[in-house]
């Protein structure tokens, strides 16, 4: 990606991710929802940002439980012909939530959201799809994609992404969650979870 590229992110574990790793060097090139909640933002507002700075790189980072509440809104993009790039982050669950709720609980609750037909979704709405299986596709998927948005595409890549490891925003959650507790409230806390984790 060019050093002048803007991200457009929306709310849940992706966001953290982004703002983890992606490289700004210069204001506005990382734009979120405020306060980082609220679902949906991403897919609008990529467009808009690609429509109002149509000579830079940009793209959205959306997961697929957000991309289920406004992704039709590429439907715009193909209207106005806005070569917009969104990478879906698909892992079938709305991610953050999903995590908040295994550590303490050791079950999700209402956040399995079930695989979605992204490809179908880009045919529907007129955009490029790729798909991104694996880390050794990362470089060349991007490249395609970045390429076809330079030549007036917008497109759709399906990346198929491993949450297993925690983002240092839930490892920092879980910390200041904990020194916030009573050392009484610490002990209720740790050993319900525990009770969770060992008896189901």
């Amino acid at each position: 990606m060019q050093d002048d590229a803007m991200m457009v992110v929306d709310d849940g574990k992706h966001t953290f991710l982004a703002a983890e790793l992606f490289p700004v060097f210069e204001p506005r090139q990382f734009i979120s929802p405020t306060d980082f909640n609220c679902m949906g933002y991403c897919v609008p507002a990529t467009i808009a940002t690609k429509m109002a700075n149509p000579e830079r790189q940009v793209i959205g980072i959306v997961g697929d439980g957000a991309f289920q509440m406004t992704g039709l809104e590429a439907i715009t993009a193909a209207a106005y012909e806005v070569p917009a790039v969104f990478f879906i982050f698909n892992d079938g669950e709305l991610g953050q939530i999903s995590q908040f709720q295994k550590i303490p609980l050791n079950r999700k609750t209402c956040s399995i959201i079930g695989k979605a037909n992204f490809e179908g979704v880009a045919i529907a709405t007129g955009a490029e799809y790729l798909a991104l299986d694996n880390d050794d596709q990362i470089d060349e998927v991007i490249a395609k994609a970045l390429d076809l948005s330079a030549k007036g595409k917008h497109v759709m890549v399906d990346i198929n992404i491993d949450y297993s490891q925690k983002t240092m925003l839930t490892k920092g959650v879980v910390k200041v969650n904990l020194s916030r507790f009573t050392f009484k409230e610490k002990i209720r806390f740790l050993s319900r979870a525990a009770k969770r984790h060992l008896l189901g």
